[in-house]
């Protein structure tokens, strides 16, 4: 996932349709994204320009670039364009819907800012005047670093590059067919050369057998 911000400056509007006939319209803008209300943003109203609004009101998104080159439906600037009344409610004049692949597609290889027109539709579905927006993409943000930084590691098929602690548990019972040597000894389960005294050799025939101690005196 590749995220980046986008930066648009919502510059003007030129000939738009007049909803307001007897007093001069209060134009203002709301944009977000596929008209999602958590992004919405708002410019000011422009209360002198009438149907030539000016406005030069700069709104930050953040897209996910991935989703956005593959959902074109799904990641679409919604502009909406209104005239500010204060009895009967705001009305809408018209809409500019704009996808943020589109954007993408169309940006300077260098990121700089770029200066659009896209025509402005009014809810008859008749085009009616233009809008003028600059927009600007960020640098991209998200997974990429961090993923380069700490790699995921897959539980099948980790292996420790450092050897485990300490105070790792060792096992109640012996592995099957391993027999631990014995401590001091010289070999697996067999006692080291000279830590048992050798057997006593009984003597030749006709001669009494050896008696405890292995053939020395008892001590008196």
């Amino acid at each position: 996932m590749a995220q980046r911000s986008l930066e648009i400056t919502v510059v003007s509007a030129k000939g738009l349709k007049k909803v307001k006939h007897l007093s001069r319209m209060d134009v203002y803008v709301t944009a977000s994204i596929s008209g999602d209300q958590p992004t919405e943003q708002k410019t000011p109203v422009d209360k002198d320009g009438g149907t030539s609004p000016k406005w030069n009101h700069s709104m930050k998104f953040k897209i996910d670039e991935t989703l956005a080159q593959t959902n074109m439906h799904l990641f679409t600037i919604i502009f909406k364009i209104k005239c500010d009344r204060t009895l009967r409610g705001d009305r809408e004049i018209g809409e500019v819907h704009v996808a943020v692949k589109e954007l993408l597609d169309n940006a300077s290889d260098d990121n700089s800012p770029k200066y659009v027109t896209y025509p402005v539709r009014n809810p008859s579905g008749k085009q009616k005047g233009e809008l003028n927006f600059i927009f600007k993409f960020g640098d991209k943000i998200g997974t990429g670093a961090t993923a380069a930084a700490f790699p995921h590691v897959h539980a099948a098929t980790a292996s420790y590059v450092y050897p485990p602690p300490q105070n790792t548990a060792v096992p109640a019972y012996p592995l099957v067919g391993y027999q631990p040597p014995v401590q001091g000894g010289g070999g697996y389960g067999y006692p080291a050369q000279g830590m048992y005294p050798p057997p006593p050799q009984q003597p030749p025939a006709g001669y009494p057998p050896v008696g405890p101690g292995y053939g020395y005196p008892p001590v008196v």
